[in-house]
């Protein structure tokens, strides 16, 4: 799809002098459009860091991911210590437009500039040996061992912008301020990219990419759009950039599902629109990806996703409490005619504003200054609340989501998935299920924590969370669902009528052969009118096993005979189950990890229903409803 807009591309390529798709430095009418208030707040904040004295960044401390596996102390650094205090400088500078900043400005640039690689340390494996660790260090030797990872294509965006925007006032002060951001750029980026075919999220090595191609390729695109004054070598850029994110969009079955969950919608399809908007820019309208149906399904995929308030479907590593971004959900739903994704977008830009988030410019740093440019027209839009869409149906990825009515998180809301466990991202959760009831957390996905070294590697399947027995699925002999992509969900059938709602398929072939499984057939059964949702596992194994089934809530649940009660706010759902099933509790700790907390508080909490002694077949029922 995208390398077939080659023609367009070369048709309509805008020549970097001509190109003016944002405000630049002399451009005062522009920047006084983002409005008075927005200006004050933005130059109030700027002054914050006049004079400020940039940290160093300490090899040490990026060798401590090697050492030890922490990732976040050279990263929070300069992130929030670097990146952070020099947007803050920009846009103050912009807003006001009177030289108070500049000083502050170089510093920051001449300091991001000098710094060895804007890999992170987490990230820079890309020539380590196969099976080893990231390297302590980057190779500064040898240029060939040149990598983008996700950070160092963003900060590379973020100073094409200080250059298209600031660049011909910076060079009054000194003409080697602009030529050396173009110079880095260049040595960074564009060198390693167009040598380069083995980075793995460009897809070139036949394997399926995830949400590092279009986050990478929007920041490439901004570089080569913003700051690339050969115009053979920019097109040349943006050429390999429609090749890399052709590979992407294979990954997509045309209902848009992602099954890296909402948590990386933001990076992942939010990324995709990211390029489309800045193709479009670039050509003035030549390239023109508005109309396709999958484009347009990737980005509605984010509010059928969306259970009430804060909370997300939270598959995979994704979060249940997410934020994201307003502003592009609310110029997606302008620029693709789509009145939900203008309704949640608008929605969730006042939900933020009462909760006092102020604005900010960010990254990635094309859609960060449009974010400043819409809020206007944001701010005048009527707000008539979240789509709250009834039923969703992502076939691709086998997930399903319902609710009792259109528009309201009244009652219960259940999503389940099939799916396999091999996705981007992947939890063994072939089968797991969310319940909501008047939009709070019944029955839950825990998600992930805050990443570590062990996060991505061989590791990985040791972090409880991220195994099925700690999923609301059964425990089989002892034994919990294999990672892998072999490992998957068989059968799956879906049906949605107005009264209710049913979704089914066989985990078989989601358990090891140990198992031995001859079937296993769960279903889901939503019955709107009754306002309940009954889980069924009916079983046949090829001999006596012991069976469990986990359920995971948010709260501390109460017993009584054959029925479970979980408290929510405002209301409760009860939970009946045969009562030969012996329920065992235990919390699940999440106060220390910053990620869970954010969802779930101190603590979620574990049930495992065990049966009485062993069986080789067997049919259990769980029906949850609102009491």
């Amino acid at each position: 799809m995208f390398k077939e807009c080659t023609t367009a591309l070369h048709r309509g390529l805008v020549p970097l002098g001509e190109f003016r798709p944002l405000p630049v430095y002399a451009d005062r009418v522009g920047w006084e459009a983002i409005g008075e208030e927005q200006r004050r707040h933005f130059i109030a904040e700027g002054e914050k860091y006049l004079d400020y004295r940039w940290p160093t960044a300490p090899a040490s401390w990026y060798m401590d991911f090697y050492r030890n596996g922490n990732r976040s102390r050279y990263q929070t650094l300069i992130y929030n210590e670097r990146r952070d205090p020099l947007l803050a400088l920009v846009a103050a500078e912009c807003c006001e437009g009177q030289g108070r900043f500049i000083d502050d400005i170089i510093n920051g640039v001449w300091t991001i500039l000098e710094e060895t690689t804007w890999v992170l340390p987490a990230h820079n494996s890309q020539y380590a040996m196969v099976g080893e660790s990231p390297r302590a260090l980057p190779d500064t030797e040898n240029r060939e061992n040149a990598y983008i990872d996700l950070c160092s294509a963003q900060y590379a965006a973020m100073m094409a912008w200080i250059y298209y925007t600031l660049g011909e006032r910076l060079g009054q002060e000194s003409p080697r301020i602009p030529a050396r951001m173009l110079g880095e750029i260049e040595r960074r980026i564009f060198e390693p990219f167009l040598q380069h075919r083995d980075f793995f999220w460009m897809g070139y090595n036949g394997r399926r990419v995830n949400n590092w191609n279009p986050w990478i390729v929007s920041n490439i695109l901004t570089c080569a759009a913003l700051a690339c004054p050969r115009e053979d070598r920019r097109l040349a850029v943006m050429e390999k950039c429609l090749e890399c994110l052709d590979f992407f969009i294979q990954g997509y079955t045309p209902d848009g599902g992602c099954d890296e969950g909402p948590g990386y919608w933001n990076v992942a399809g939010a990324s995709l629109f990211d390029c489309v908007d800045i193709l479009y820019d670039v050509t003035g309208g030549q390239v023109d990806l508005f109309g396709d149906s999958l484009v347009r399904n990737i980005c509605t995929y984010i509010y059928k996703m969306h259970i009430s308030g804060k909370w997300f479907v939270n598959y995979a590593d994704a979060q249940a409490v997410i934020t994201p971004t307003a502003s592009i959900i609310y110029r997606m739903g302008r620029r693709l005619d789509n009145p939900d994704l203008v309704k949640m977008g608008t929605a969730v830009y006042n939900a933020q504003k009462a909760a006092g988030i102020h604005w900010q410019l960010e990254c990635p740093i094309y859609r960060g200054v449009k974010r400043l440019l819409v809020d206007p027209q944001l701010s005048a839009e009527r707000d008539t609340g979240y789509p709250l869409v009834r039923d969703v149906w992502f076939p691709g990825i086998q997930v399903m989501a319902a609710r009792e009515q259109a528009g309201s998180d009244k009652g219960l809301y259940l999503s389940a998935k099939g799916g396999c466990n091999g996705e981007s991202h992947n939890h063994n959760d072939v089968g797991t299920f969310v319940l909501y009831c008047n939009g709070q957390p019944v029955m839950i996905d825990v998600g992930t924590g805050v990443y570590e070294k062990k996060t991505f590697s061989d590791r990985r399947y040791e972090i409880p969370q991220i195994r099925s027995l700690y999923h609301n699925l059964p425990i089989i002999g002892g034994l919990e669902q294999c990672p892998g992509r072999e490992y998957a969900a068989r059968d799956a059938a879906y049906t949605c009528t107005d009264a209710q709602v049913t979704f089914s398929l066989d985990l078989r072939e989601a358990y090891p052969a140990e198992a031995g499984i001859e079937s296993w057939r769960r279903s889901f059964v939503f019955d709107r009118k009754a306002g309940a949702m009954t889980l069924t596992d009916d079983f046949a194994l090829r001999e006596e096993k012991d069976v469990a089934f986990v359920l995971m809530t948010p709260v501390r649940p109460v017993f009584a005979p054959g029925e479970m009660t979980v408290p929510v706010e405002g209301t409760c759902v009860s939970v009946a189950f045969d009562p030969a099933l012996q329920p065992v509790t235990e919390p699940f700790e999440t106060a220390g990890d910053a990620r869970l907390s954010l969802s779930w508080g101190e603590r979620a909490w574990r049930t495992v229903f065990h049966m009485p002694g062993t069986a080789k077949n067997g049919c259990y029922t769980f029906t949850f409803k609102q009491k």
